[in-house]
């Protein structure tokens, strides 16, 4: 349908139509386009492209040393975390057993005071009890109580 509009508006415009010539496909015309390479540039880009390839590739040599000096920077930073570790393991190892001898500094003298204050206990009641144990009933004698008694027996009476 735009072809026919095109060709309305020619028409009107009062130009003739002129068709362009098809462009003719003749083995007579080899000419290369300009665009195109020829198979020497080829030869000579692939070439440089090859040296250039080389060059990076031998650059890249370098590359292996600075993985090692990474990998000796990573074990030498992993070695000094854990020697970091092994130092704090040892301090927190050592304030365990300083609280545990403090511990048993403390057990040992409760049990020492609560075994003085029961021989204390033991003594005390022991003295309470031993005269009441070993006391046998005395009888008193008259003249054990005469001296508490009045001598008169009129005294007695007004008493």
């Amino acid at each position: 349908m735009s072809s026919s509009n095109a060709a309305a508006i020619r028409r009107r415009a009062g130009t003739a139509a002129q068709v362009p010539p098809a462009p003719q496909n003749s083995p007579a015309n080899n000419q290369p386009n300009p665009n195109q390479m020829t198979i020497e540039q080829v030869l000579k880009t692939m070439s440089s492209r090859i040296k250039t390839l080389e060059q990076q590739i031998t650059g890249m040599g370098n590359i292996p040393n600075t993985n090692n000096n990474i990998t000796d920077s990573i074990s030498n930073d992993i070695s000094n975390i854990v020697d970091e570790f092994n130092n704090r393991f040892e301090l927190l190892v050592t304030e365990m057993n300083t609280i545990k001898d403090t511990v048993l500094k403390l057990q040992t003298y409760t049990m020492e005071v609560n075994k003085t204050l029961y021989e204390d206990r033991v003594k005390i009641l022991s003295d309470l009890e031993t005269p009441l144990q070993h006391s046998e009933p005395k009888t008193l004698s008259i003249d054990d109580v005469s001296g508490l008694l009045p001598i008169d027996d009129n005294e007695i009476l007004e008493d």
